[in-house]
């Protein structure tokens, strides 16, 4: 019984999907902007990627790259790079979770919920930036507020 179970563990780890280094990168920006939020703020997040992804005619790991000046676009990333951000956040389980969330914003959008209206930007809700001035949120989810802004 013993070798039965480490057989189909060697078996089971064969065929464990490979990730891209795109799906590695967005999961790591899933789990800095909202690995507080679980699975849901993660979505979320997933969602406001492909939302600007599609907009821009852009590659999710572009959008998540993308920085003015000294500021990136997802805060996570100010002060880091992706492959650090990749390293820090790999060891913990709920990476995986990010993982399969980002493999799906990348690979199969059309499955994603829906659940930030295509919104394109998310900030905490308690802060009220510049760029929301005016512009009612289109969801609220957890701790964090969503934006569909039409130019940016």
């Amino acid at each position: 019984m013993k070798w039965f179970a480490i057989i189909l563990f060697c078996c089971t780890s064969l065929t464990a999907r490979a990730y891209t280094y795109q799906e590695q990168a967005v999961a790591a920006v899933l789990m800095g902007e909202a690995w507080s939020e679980g699975v849901q703020g993660m979505t979320a997040v997933a969602e406001v990627i492909h939302q600007r992804a599609a907009e821009k005619s852009e590659t999710p790991l572009h959008v998540v790259q993308i920085h003015q000046g000294k500021v990136h676009a997802f805060s996570c990333l100010n002060g880091t790079t992706l492959n650090r951000l990749i390293r820090k956040f790999s060891a913990e389980p709920d990476y995986q979770k990010a993982l399969q969330i980002a493999a799906t914003a990348c690979e199969n959008p059309q499955a994603l919920p829906g659940i930030t209206n295509a919104a394109n930007h998310f900030t905490r809700k308690e802060e009220k930036p510049y760029w929301a001035k005016g512009v009612p949120p289109v969801a609220i989810i957890g701790h964090h507020a969503f934006y569909r802004l039409e130019h940016y």
